[in-house]
């Protein structure tokens, strides 16, 4: 476009030094007026001279046609890498920021749970001396255990808390007839029989029926730690049980 701009002025040049020459100066005037008002049609543009930065603003602006319809969206990209997560603040049934959140307070109970820790144990082939403490062995005889290290028949005295809380602890005990002496029973915790967390006696004993002396108390364990059940009596010989005693444990839930 720089190229025929500067021709049509030197052809517009070469005409009015010729009016010059011929008119003088009012003749020059007048051709130079007359070239200015040459219009310059298509035919005399060469194709591909003339580019958008030859046209003004305004040209350009109507050469912008409508907006058409938005296409088709393309297909979906690759999904990136996941981004960091330290920091982020947790939410739902934890509490803190990972990458090392905690449960959040009260957010598991029972539902939670897979089951809850219970055992119960039935029947003991102990004969109790007379006048003797005497940590009650159970045998073989579980009726359930939901957690199986809460009880050990090989061990046979203690009941196990699986995870730390509170559980209520209970020993019912039956003795053979024999209306001499007393017959007492404790739920001690981790063996310390001259401290029990509960304790029962009976100075009536029956000489004909059986006997029953029974302790319920709620007790804290951590986990690992156990209770077992002791038992007296003074009937002046070896007394056994009656065949219906039975001991559980059964977790209540946690401290915190």
């Amino acid at each position: 476009m720089g190229t025929f701009k500067q021709q049509w002025a030197g052809i517009g040049l070469g005409i009015l030094a010729l009016f010059i020459a011929l008119g003088g100066p009012a003749a020059a005037t007048d051709a130079a007026d007359k070239v200015s008002r040459v219009v310059i049609t298509g035919k005399q543009i060469k194709d591909g001279s003339i580019g958008t930065k030859d046209l003004s603003a305004k040209a350009r602006a109507s050469l912008r046609g409508q907006t058409g319809p938005q296409g088709p969206a393309g297909p979906q990209g690759v999904q990136g890498p996941p981004g960091p997560i330290a920091g982020v603040a947790a939410g739902g049934d934890l509490t803190g920021t990972y990458p090392s959140p905690q449960l959040a307070p009260g957010s598991v109970g029972i539902p939670e749970e897979a089951v809850i820790p219970a055992v119960r144990i039935t029947g003991s082939a102990t004969t109790v001396e007379n006048d003797t403490i005497t940590t009650v062995n159970w045998g073989t005889g579980q009726q359930y255990e939901t957690v199986g290290t809460m009880y050990d028949p090989a061990e046979g005295t203690k009941l196990v808390a699986p995870v730390a809380g509170l559980y209520l602890a209970h020993a019912s005990l039956g003795w053979n007839g024999n209306a001499t002496g007393v017959r007492t029973v404790a739920i001690a915790t981790n063996g310390s029989n001259s401290n029990p967390a509960c304790f029962d006696r009976r100075a009536a004993a029956s000489a004909t029926l059986a006997t029953f002396v029974n302790a319920t108390c709620v007790v804290k364990l951590n986990q690992g730690e156990f209770v077992t059940a002791t038992v007296t009596q003074t009937s002046g010989g070896p007394l056994a049980f009656s065949g219906f005693e039975s001991m559980s444990l059964t977790w209540l839930g946690s401290l915190s």
